[in-house]
């Protein structure tokens, strides 16, 4: 069906097929969006958008805030060169992170490498051979190896190191190795957390039991969540071996921190599955997705964080103030040793400034997470935006669609950053790629329909009502109806005096001119007053005012008009004239009332016009108009509904096809800009009418002789003084009612 069923004919054109082509590709590229975002087809192109709009949302909220609380102490290129390549002798390790404790007062120490072989002690390989030939010498070395040195010292102070699981194992990998620490304390809980997709590594590289038998704990720094572009934007906090969990190493600096609190994991049942939200450690709330990864709470680029040499360290050079306090993560930021990862925001990230990004975030609270209904909402929103756009967007012009696209698109990134800035990650791009294709397709297709809407009623009414009139049409297109509906209207009708012996004197390739010339100017005159030429009758004009499309002042527009045609009669005879022709003139007649409008013909040809006893009236008006020697005839309903023009009263005559008589007027122009010598002989006339219709036939003579004198040249003057004479010889009976009706002949 039409989408605007009263306009009629005019939207069952071929064209308006587009409508139904527009609303199903809407609804199959909403499909695709759906799809997309469930995750349906293998392109996964809205993923990876929504992972680039994660980033520049990223970027665009940094604080760029530093947490002096937390540094990193750094195994960098001038501390390989002052102290040699790594692996260090234990002892030099065992001497930094005395050091750290001792002079530099540090807090906790999380250790971002791991200490997984034993180190090679040259005495301790030779000493036994010593001992043989030396008996008197002790049977083990005078020294402790490094080990046992980095083990005493770990002992002594809250130390956190770090070790690694590996999500797959290759065969020609080898056995996992070390001793792993102790797995987090969970609050008690009914709910069977075990069977939660936790990431369940396949091996683990940690230190040796002797040294983490020392350490205060540990806590792992791999990824097995990185995302399918490769970039780094979420870690676990757990990961789940033979049954327990293992928390990664800022959470294990965190635990500590709080004095290793029982860890509540925060479970909801969602359609029969239980899902992970969050944990609790404490009272300090991390949310989670349901692998138990986090999304990085970045606070700035590369380098944000205070960095020290472990050089300055061991050298005693470093700024103690930065130290003092503090929470350390030793890592490494050296070619070969950095541990390099692509992030939001960059490229080349070290692994050891991310755990102190997350460390800083667990301190401040200050992660972002993705709501457990996210997927659904997204889907429900996306399909209601998509549904209403494909139903709407078709009734509306490119540009409203243009306007409400930019408003909508507005306030999907005011609420999504409005979301963000209290922690909610919800999804961006899936929305901008809906609104961007739909509103981009429906902007298409109505050009498209609006361009062929508009060629095809230029074609149909350009040669008939105003340009103006056109674009408004094209642009209200529920305004036109062609199907036959009655209005109230009003009809003219024109005809040049004398025209048949002028074109007598005429060759037939000059009458063409002549009545293009002459055609041409009334038309332009109709047209400046938003008429619509009905027809061309030879020399005859027809037209009308308030269709196709309503006209409030139709009356008042159609009298400017027929004063505007006179006008341009005038231009037309002077150059006529001037050429030798002969001047014409012109009588048009004006009805005003209700009329039938409508395409009206047969099916072989149609045609755009009004009908009815009122347009039959205008055309006998305009005949009446020779009789009465005026240029323009209106009736009494065009005088009532433009009562500012100024008339002088002719007659009542009755018409061919009407029983009762009509009373016909001549306009005069606007009662306002009539001279006072017009406006008193206006009075005179009307005075010498009155004593006509009083039956006064010798004072009313007698006023139409004088008035007769001014005005030679209008014949009703004539009239009136014939009919004078008549009934002051033939008085008229009693029935007299102060007017004659006149029969059309």
């Amino acid at each position: 069906m039409a989408v605007v069923p009263r306009v009629g004919r005019f939207w069952q054109q071929p064209f308006w097929n587009l409508l139904a082509v527009q609303r199903w590709i809407s609804l199959v590229l909403l499909c695709w969006v759906l799809g997309e975002v469930a995750g349906l087809w293998p392109s996964r192109l809205i993923e990876r958008l929504e992972w680039m709009s994660y980033d520049w949302r990223v970027q665009a909220t940094l604080s760029g805030e530093a947490d002096p609380a937390i540094v990193l102490v750094d195994l960098d290129e001038r501390s390989l060169a002052a102290i040699g390549q790594w692996p260090w002798p234990r002892i030099t390790v065992a001497e930094l992170i005395e050091r750290l404790f001792l002079d530099y007062q540090i807090s906790l120490l999380g250790i971002d490498v791991v200490f997984a072989e034993p180190e090679a002690d040259p005495l301790a390989l030779i000493w036994p051979q010593l001992h043989l030939a030396y008996p008197d010498l002790p049977a083990e070395p005078p020294r402790a190896s490094g080990d046992d040195l980095l083990a005493q010292v770990m002992a002594q102070f809250p130390v956190i190191t770090g070790f690694y699981f590996q999500s797959r194992v290759a065969e020609q990998d080898p056995p996992a190795s070390g001793q792993l620490p102790t797995p987090i304390l969970l609050a008690p809980t009914e709910r069977d957390w075990a069977s939660l997709p936790w990431p369940r590594p396949e091996r683990y590289t940690s230190n040796l039991a002797l040294l983490q038998t020392s350490a205060l704990g540990g806590g792992f720094f791999d990824n097995p969540l990185v995302d399918g572009d490769g970039v780094f934007r979420r870690v676990p906090l757990f990961q789940l071996w033979e049954g327990q969990l293992y928390p990664n190493l800022p959470l294990a600096m965190f635990y500590q921190l709080l004095g290793q609190p029982p860890v509540e994991l925060k479970i909801e049942e969602a359609g029969g599955l239980l899902q992970l939200e969050g944990i609790d450690l404490g009272g300090f709330v991390l949310p989670t997705d349901g692998r138990s990864g986090a999304l990085v709470p970045w606070y700035g680029e590369r380098g944000h964080f205070n960095y020290v040499s472990a050089k300055d360290i061991l050298l005693g050079l470093a700024d103690p103030s930065l130290l003092e306090g503090a929470l350390v993560i030793l890592g490494a930021s050296a070619p070969g040793l950095m541990d390099l990862r692509s992030t939001p925001v960059g490229s080349v990230y070290p692994g050891p400034e991310i755990n102190a990004t997350l460390l800083a975030g667990m301190l401040h609270q200050s992660f972002k997470a993705e709501p457990p209904f996210t997927l659904a909402a997204a889907l429900l929103l996306l399909l209601a935006l998509g549904l209403l756009m494909t139903y709407f967007f078709p009734r509306l012009q490119a540009l409203a669609v243009f306007v409400i696209s930019l408003l909508l698109m507005a306030l999907h990134f005011g609420l999504n950053f409005w979301a963000w800035s209290a922690g909610w990650v919800l999804p961006l791009a899936s929305g901008v790629v809906l609104l961007l294709l739909l509103a981009g397709w429906h902007m298409s297709m109505n050009f498209l329909r609006e361009s062929r809407a508009k060629n095809w009623v230029t074609q149909s009414f350009g040669r008939y009502i105003p340009p103006e009139l056109v674009a408004e049409l094209v642009d209200h297109p529920e305004a036109l109806k062609l199907e036959g509906e009655e209005r109230e209207m009003t009809v003219l009708f024109s005809d040049v005096r004398g025209f048949t012996a002028f074109s007598e004197t005429l060759a037939p390739s000059e009458l063409t001119e002549v009545m293009n010339r002459l055609l041409t100017p009334i038309t332009a005159a109709i047209h400046q007053q938003q008429g619509t030429i009905d027809k061309y009758m030879g020399d005859a004009v027809m037209a009308f005012w308030g269709a196709p499309l309503p006209h409030p002042e139709h009356a008042r527009a159609a009298l400017r008009g027929a004063f505007a045609m006179l006008e341009a009669l005038k231009e037309i005879n002077q150059a006529f004239v001037a050429e030798g022709k002969q001047a014409l003139a012109m009588g048009i007649g004006l009805n005003t009332g209700a009329m039938n409008v409508g395409n009206m013909g047969s099916s072989f040809r149609m045609a755009y016009t009004v009908m009815g006893d009122n347009v039959n009236l205008g055309s006998r008006l305009e005949g009446l108009t020779k009789f009465y020697g005026v240029p323009i005839l209106v009736s009494q309903t065009t005088r009532d509904a433009a009562p500012e023009f100024a008339y002088r009263w002719l007659d009542r005559v009755q018409v061919k096809g009407r029983a009762e008589p009509v009373n016909i007027y001549q306009p005069l122009g606007l009662s306002a800009e009539l001279s006072a010598a017009q406006q008193a002989q206006l009075d005179a006339y009307h005075a010498a009418l009155e004593a006509y219709q009083q039956a006064d036939f010798i004072a009313a003579q007698a006023a139409f002789e004088s008035l007769m004198l001014q005005q030679p040249e209008l014949n009703v003057l004539h009239i009136y003084r014939e009919r004078c004479q008549l009934y002051g010889a033939t008085p008229p009976g009693e029935d007299w009612a102060g007017v004659w009706v006149h029969h059309e002949k």
